[in-house]
């Protein structure tokens, strides 16, 4: 995929060694993302019409592989800026990172400036579930709780919380609301997927008619016109699973970099992004966007706090409590 200006986006294997990286990315910025094609892309225009003098380099990959390679380079850094992964993940990797005053933070959400950490808030998923009503059959779901009834065997389906940061969100503020119990009456209910997109997608065709999912992922169908798709917020609350950027120490181009970040931050940026994407912006200034959109205001949504430097501290033990829980 070629960009004017001299922007260019590489899809480069995570298993590439270091000093061959070292070479490749001779750009001003490098930028590592787990974000998709056409986030990018619109992120691309955006930096060739404010910032033409910045070339970029743009590396995409899953947030964990990307993780793992700054941390292998970390001897040499190629990389300069991260964008994105939930913070309970970036929290395993903040060494690699380094703190950046953005000059955007006074418009952001209180939640999403995570101003003891160096990474800033981009955005945030909301878990809902996914209906379809075409394989419905009787009444949806309106909890979490709901879910763990036996009757919903095999017809619930949800991304393996160890490989998908969204759905260990969600077996974390399950854990958080319904403990030990919860967790194992969970693990007896749901159909696991390999992949995050395996979720939506599943329900989208109708093998499933009920999906643990996130927001944005669910409301594209219902935009699209796929009207049997509706999305349920739990009435027991839902959990919040904030994703951030950050820029990576001793990277090669830090200056440009701190202008990239602050353009990702920007208003007419993260709007233009939510509407793309539906992917809830951190800015606290976009409430006409959202409603627009025909999302619910987030005041209007019942949250369970989830301490997102707990979550990622008991990571390993709820994983291995829901590895036994399945068998």
């Amino acid at each position: 995929m070629t960009f004017p200006n001299a922007f260019t986006l590489l899809a480069v294997s995570a298993t590439l060694s270091v000093s061959s990286a070292s070479a490749t990315l001779a750009a001003d910025v490098n930028l590592y993302t787990s974000n998709s094609e056409d986030a990018v892309a619109l992120v691309l225009d955006a930096l060739n019409e404010q910032a033409p003098d910045i070339r970029v380099n743009v590396i995409g990959g899953g947030s964990g592989s990307l993780l793992r390679r700054i941390d292998a380079e970390k001897s040499a850094p190629a990389a300069d800026l991260f964008w994105s992964s939930g913070f309970s993940t970036l929290a395993g990797f903040s060494e690699l990172f380094s703190g950046y005053d953005t000059p955007q933070a006074d418009n952001l959400l209180p939640s999403l400036q995570a101003l003891d950490d160096p990474w800033t808030g981009t955005n945030t998923h909301v878990m809902v579930l996914m209906v379809n009503a075409d394989v419905l059959d009787g009444n949806a779901p309106e909890s979490w709780q709901d879910l763990m009834d036996p009757a919903w065997q095999d017809k619930v389906t949800m991304a393996d919380p160890a490989n998908s940061s969204s759905a260990y969100a969600q077996l974390y503020g399950i854990y958080q609301l319904y403990g030990e119990d919860g967790v194992r009456k969970l693990a007896d209910v749901v159909e696991v997927q390999g992949s995050t997109s395996g979720v939506y997608k599943a329900v989208a065709q109708g093998e499933y008619p009920v999906g643990m999912t996130m927001e944005y992922a669910a409301q594209r169908y219902v935009a699209g016109g796929q009207d049997e798709i509706s999305l349920t917020y739990p009435s027991d609350g839902t959990f919040l699973s904030p994703e951030g950027m950050a820029l990576v120490k001793d990277g090669p181009n830090p200056e440009d970099a701190k202008r990239v970040y602050d353009i990702l931050l920007s208003r007419d940026l993260q709007q233009q992004l939510f509407e793309l994407t539906f992917r809830r912006p951190s800015r606290g200034d976009l409430d006409e966007a959202i409603a627009a959109s025909g999302l619910p205001l987030m005041k209007d949504v019942s949250i369970v706090e989830i301490d997102q430097t707990a979550a990622g501290d008991e990571r390993e033990r709820l994983l291995d409590l829901w590895a036994e829980a399945r068998g």
